[in-house]
């Protein structure tokens, strides 16, 4: 009996000492308006595939993403990309699409957000692959979110391969002109997080997710061997997309401290559906060059 109470005193003591090491966090300032609005970011890797028509993606695009204010309700919202590298080249491939957001409805919360403390990324030799591990903690803070009401010109080039049946077509053009509309959604937070060794360091994020409907009258002439043989159309597609900008914040409101490569990165990822092309995915990948 001794020697189990010396054992279960020992335990004890061990994972109390596992405790008192073990660092905690806590929010000491929660102020979204610290977030900036907007960004110009350069697009260094941009992808534009259609399922239905392969052979008119663009895996390679670069450009711009751009979120620019006007005032607190209008931002200006697009992208301008050109691929330079198409599967079916027909003329150049681009797109571009400039629009306006309204916002209309503004709140703001007190919950549980998330806090990301470290993010590494390893390469294992041996097994050929690259493994990434992160840590976090969800800690209270203000959560600011808007809706507004978005539009705007949808441009896009580039090429169709179509078949049917046994029947493969001339690869030809593919020009998708039109407009968009839809809703929108924007959540963000910032925080000052202290960590019980008495450390500061600033958090914060800036999501957007968007509904939109495509109104893109597309027709295309088919040739076989040079000879014109029959006409494609249709006219209405959908998209749901999402854009997140890691770290929403300047260097100032990060106490100063520099902001690394990651940090100033901005993912966007949409899919849905265009005429001719079926369904898709345009994924890219930017740089923050400015925050706004």
């Amino acid at each position: 009996m001794k020697k189990f109470l010396f054992v279960l005193a020992g335990f004890l003591l061990i994972s109390s000492s596992f405790t008192y090491a073990q660092k905690t966090y806590q929010s000491i300032l929660s102020d979204p308006s610290k977030v900036n609005d907007g960004y110009i970011g350069l697009t260094y890797f941009g992808v534009d595939a259609g399922f239905g028509n392969t052979s008119g993606a663009s895996v390679l695009s670069v450009g711009a993403d751009v979120l620019y204010p006007i005032n607190d309700k209008i931002k200006i919202d697009g992208i301008a990309w050109y691929s330079l590298f198409s599967l079916a080249k027909e003329g150049p491939a681009f797109l571009l699409n400039p629009g306006v957001e309204f916002t209309f409805k503004s709140n703001s919360k007190r919950q549980d957000v998330p806090v990301l403390l470290s993010f590494t990324t390893e390469t294992d030799w041996f097994k050929g692959e690259q493994i990434s591990a992160w840590s976090s903690v969800t800690l209270p803070g203000n959560m600011q979110t808007d809706y507004a009401a978005r539009g705007g010109l949808y441009l896009r080039n580039s090429a169709l391969e179509y078949e049917e049946g046994t029947t493969y077509y001339d690869i030809t053009n593919l020009f998708h002109a039109g407009v968009y509309a839809g809703i929108g959604r924007s959540q963000k937070f910032y925080l000052h997080v202290q960590d019980s060794d008495g450390n500061i360091f600033a958090a914060g994020r800036f999501l957007r997710t968007y509904a939109d409907v495509l109104i893109l009258p597309t027709t295309v002439d088919l040739e076989l061997s040079g000879t014109p043989t029959k006409e494609v159309s249709g006219t209405l597609g959908w998209r749901l997309g999402a854009v997140l900008q890691l770290v929403p914040f300047s260097k100032e409101n990060n106490f100063d401290r520099k902001i690394g490569f990651l940090g100033n990165m901005i993912w966007r990822l949409e899919f849905g559906q265009r005429p001719l092309d079926g369904f898709f995915v345009t994924t890219g990948l930017s740089w923050g060059l400015k925050k706004l």
